[in-house]
C-alpha cells in the first residue's frame, strides 16, 4: 500500500511546537546550498547536521561549504571542534543543537538544520528515537573507558562481549560496525539491562501508541488528546525538505565531485591532517583513527598512500599506483554512503514521521536535472518553507507521480541479522541480500566446479605435449 500525503499540518503532535526547517538528502544533492538560500529569503540561521563536519579540519572531503558560498548566513556547529579534543556522541550533538535551536529561536530567526547524517538528525527531531544509556552514559568516552575498559577494546573484543550479555542485539550489528557495538555495550553497562529488552519494549509502546491517520478536521477536533501521539514524540515542528536525485543520475555526478576534490586540494589537506596525527602520537597523544575526522571517506582511503610516503619513500610508479587507488576508493565509498543516505530517510526517516501521522511535514524536491534546480528543487522549496511558516497547505512534490509513489512506498522492515558467507568471506545483515546473495556474480563464481579442460580435450593435451623440434 503506498504513502499517502494529506498536504496538511499534522495539528496534534506538532501544534506549538518550535518550526524548524530541514533539509536532507543523498551526499552531493546540493542541500548546503539551498540551505543558504532559504536563510537569505526568511531570515533564517543553519545548524550543521553532518557528523564529520563539526570537526576542524579536512574541509574539501568534509564538503564543508567554503566561506564565500555561505555568503555571511551564520553556521553553528560547524568545525567546533579541534582535533585534540575528545570525539562527539550522538547524544553530545544533540544536546548541543538543542542549545543552539533554542538561540536561534530566541532572536527571532528560523532554524534550518541541514546535513547528511540523518542518524544525528532523526535523533534530534524526535525525543526519543534512541534505545538510551543510563545516567553514566553521560560520562565522557575517557571516563567510561577508563570504568569500563572493555569500552576501549577492539571491535571483536567487543562484539564478543556483547554477545555474552545480550547475543539477540549483538546478532543485529555487523561485526565491523564499532559505533552499534560500543553502544548496545554502554547501554548494558550503563542501565543493567539488555539492550534488546529495552529496544522491544520501545517497539511494543510505540506499536500501541502509533497515531491512526485522520483528515484535518479530525485532527483539530482531536487537537488536545494526547492517546495519539506516538512514543518517539517529536521535539519540533519540522519541514522536511527531501531533495531526491535518483542513484544512476547521482553516481557520475559524485564521481566527478571527487575528482574536483583532488584537483583543488584533497591530498594535500589528507597529508597535512596525517602530519598532525602523527605529531599528536608522537607528543603522547593516543589518537583513536576509528572515530571522528579520522574516519572521514577521502581520507582513510588515502592512508597508505600516505604512510608509504613517511617512509624511505615509494617510487614514483608505486606512489602513483596508491594514489590511483585510493581515489578509486574514495569514489567507490562516496557511492555507498549516498546509498546508504536514502535507505535511512525511507527506511527509518518516513517510518518515524508515519508514526507521528506526519508524512505530511515532508516535501520532496526532484534535483535529479540541474538545469531544472531554479523550478523544481529552489522555487518548490521556497514556496514551501513560505506555506509552512504561515500554516498554509505544503506544495506537492516535483517528483513525477510515479517515482514519486515508488520512494515513498513503505519499505520492508525485515529482520536485521548479521549471516555470513563462508565462501565468499562475507557477511550479509538482511534475508533480502541473504537470499539474492546465491545469485550473485561473486557466489556463483566461488561455488562454481572447476572445468577439467585436459580431461575434455585429452587430444590437444597430447599434442601439446609432443617434443617440438627443437627439443629433439
Amino acid at each position: 500500500m503506498l504513502r499517502t500525503l494529506t498536504r496538511w499540518p499534522s495539528m496534534s503532535t506538532f501544534i506549538a511546537k518550535p518550526r524548524v526547517v530541514v533539509v536532507v538528502g543523498s551526499t552531493g544533492v546540493g542541500k548546503s546550498e539551498l540551505a543558504v538560500t532559504l536563510a537569505e529569503k526568511f531570515n533564517g540561521e543553519i545548524i550543521n547536521g553532518d557528523a564529520l563536519q563539526l570537526y576542524n579540519g579536512l574541509p574539501t572531503a568534509t564538503n564543508k561549504l567554503p566561506v564565500p558560498e555561505q555568503r555571511s548566513i551564520p553556521h553553528h556547529l560547524l568545525g567546533c571542534i579541534g582535533l585534540g579534543e575528545e570525539t562527539w556522541t550522538v547524544g553530545k550533538y544533540v544536546h548541543s543543537a538543542t542549545l543552539v535551536i533554542e538561540d536561534v529561536i530566541a532572536r527571532g530567526k528560523l532554524p534550518i538544520l541541514v546535513g547528511g547524517t540523518h542518524y544525528y538528525t532523526q535523533s534530534l527531531l524526535f525525543d526519543d528515537s534512541l534505545v538510551k544509556a543510563g545516567p553514566e552514559g553521560d560520562l565522557s568516552a575517557e571516563a567510561q573507558e577508563k570504568k569500563w575498559p572493555v569500552l576501549a577494546a577492539s571491535t571483536n573484543e567487543m562484539l564478543e562481549e556483547l554477545r555474552l550479555v545480550d547475543p539477540e542485539i549483538a546478532a543485529r550489528w555487523h561485526p565491523n560496525d564499532r559505533r552499534k557495538i560500543r553502544h548496545s555495550l554502554e547501554v548494558y553497562l550503563t542501565t543493567g539491562r539488555r539492550p534488546s529488552d529495552l529496544y522491544d519494549e520501545q517497539q511494543s509502546a510505540r506499536s500501541r501508541h502509533t497515531p491512526a491517520r485522520h483528515t484535518a478536521s479530525e485532527l483539530v477536533s482531536q487537537e488536545a488528546d494526547v492517546t495519539t501521539q506516538s512514543t518517539s514524540p517529536p521535539r519540533y515542528n519540522p519541514l522536511i525538505l527531501w531533495i531526491y536525485v535518483d542513484l544512476d543520475q547521482l553516481i557520475p555526478r559524485l564521481d566527478r565531485r571527487v575528482d574536483q576534490m583532488v584537483d583543488t586540494g584533497l591530498i594535500e589537506e589528507a597529508r597535512s591532517l596525517h602530519a598532525q596525527m602523527r605529531a599528536l602520537e608522537r607528543s603522547g597523544t593516543l589518537v583513536d583513527q576509528s572515530k571522528g575526522i579520522w574516519t572521514a571517506i577521502g581520507y582513510k582511503e588515502l592512508l597508505p598512500y600516505l604512510w608509504a610516503c613517511t617512509g624511505a619513500g615509494p617510487t614514483a610508479r608505486m606512489a602513483e599506483e596508491l594514489k590511483e587507488q585510493a581515489i578509486e576508493l574514495t569514489k567507490i565509498a562516496t557511492r555507498q554512503y549516498a546509498k546508504q543516505q536514502q535507505r535511512w530517510i525511507r527506511g527509518k526517516l518516513l517510518r518515524a514521521l508515519e508514526e507521528n501521522a506526519a508524512l505530511d511535514k515532508l516535501t520532496v524536491l526532484d534535483g535529479t536535472e540541474l538545469s531544472q534546480w531554479p523550478q523544481n528543487v529552489e522555487a518548490t522549496a521556497v514556496d514551501a518553507v513560505d506555506a509552512f511558516l504561515k500554516g498554509n497547505p505544503l506544495p506537492n512534490s516535483t517528483l513525477p507521480p510515479t517515482l514519486s509513489n515508488v520512494i515513498l512506498a513503505p519499505k520492508p522492515k525485515g529482520e536485521i541479522k548479521a549471516r555470513s558467507c563462508q565462501v565468499c568471506d562475507i557477511i550479509m545483515m538482511t534475508q533480502q541480500e541473504w537470499d539474492a546473495h546465491p545469485r550473485s556474480k561473486k557466489h556463483r563464481k566461488a561455488t562454481r566446479t572447476p572445468i577439467d579442460w585436459q580431461a575434455l580435450y585429452p587430444k590437444a593435451r597430447c599434442q601439446d605435449n609432443r617434443p617440438h623440434h627443437d627439443d629433439r
